[in-house]
């Protein structure tokens, strides 16, 4: 089966420094890629070249079997690689709805109407068509990302790319935010996720890509990556995490 993403020794470096060094990655349609590691490994780069929001150095990057460069046509590129991010990015002058019909209005020439249909469907589908003619400032943090979720998802991508959508919402938010990611992947979408949360990354994901210093230092399916790492960063990694998550409390004996 083709992979609808495929990357071979891509390289990516910021001032002289690697970020990315050789990276080789293929992702399937329909595939839920989870890719965990450290501060600073290149994951959020990784996502930010999928994109063509930053352009590789060396290496291959194909869409749908097609090669993508620097001279491509990222604006059309980008209609079928859906991305959110840690901020919102909302107009705050611009109702909810307004927010979400810009792109397929502008950018793809659509009929008012039938990308509204698609709007209110979609809002619905994430418990916000009673939203629809809110502004951004009346909203919750999670509220505002999952409209973020669909302005993306009402531009029809082949793919959907996710990067720590939930670092910025206070704990009891993320979770709606997470619920709508996971029914994403019940539902078939091609998914590629960079998150801090490791409950959600076992439990969505087909694959786990774990990086390190700009390589890929593992790929494993998520209850082998968990249960049994094959390499001795990623038991660092995964340690650092069960330390955080066992600490006693304050009043422990």
């Amino acid at each position: 089966m083709s992979a609808l993403i495929e990357l071979a020794g891509f390289t990516k470096h910021f001032a002289g420094t690697p970020v990315l060094q050789g990276v080789d990655l293929q992702v399937h349609e329909g595939e839920v890629i989870v890719i965990l590691g450290p501060s600073g490994c290149g994951k959020s780069t990784l996502l930010r070249c999928l994109n063509g929001l930053e352009q590789g150095d060396g290496g291959t990057l194909r869409l749908a079997g097609e090669a993508l460069t620097a001279d491509s046509d990222w604006q059309r590129v980008r209609q079928q690689v859906g991305m959110v991010f840690q901020s919102y990015n909302l107009f705050p002058h611009m109702t909810v709805l307004d927010n979400i019909l810009l792109g397929p209005l502008r950018v793809q020439g659509r009929p008012r109407a039938e990308a509204q249909a698609q709007a209110m469907a979609l809002l619905e589908r994430v418990g916000l068509a009673q939203r629809a003619h809110a502004w951004p400032r009346e909203l919750s943090g999670g509220q505002q990302q999952r409209i973020a979720i669909v302005r993306a998802l009402c531009m029809n991508p082949k793919v959907m790319l996710f990067d720590e959508v939930t670092a910025a919402l206070d704990p009891e938010m993320v979770k709606e935010v997470l619920q709508v990611i996971l029914d994403l992947a019940k539902g078939g979408m091609t998914l590629v996720i960079v998150t801090h949360e490791m409950a959600f990354a076992r439990a969505v994901a087909d694959r786990i890509v774990f990086m390190d210093g700009g390589r890929i230092a593992e790929q494993n399916d998520p209850e082998r990556f968990f249960s049994s790492p094959q390499t001795a960063r990623a038991q660092q990694f995964l340690e650092r995490f069960s330390y955080v998550e066992n600490l006693p409390g304050r009043k422990a004996s």
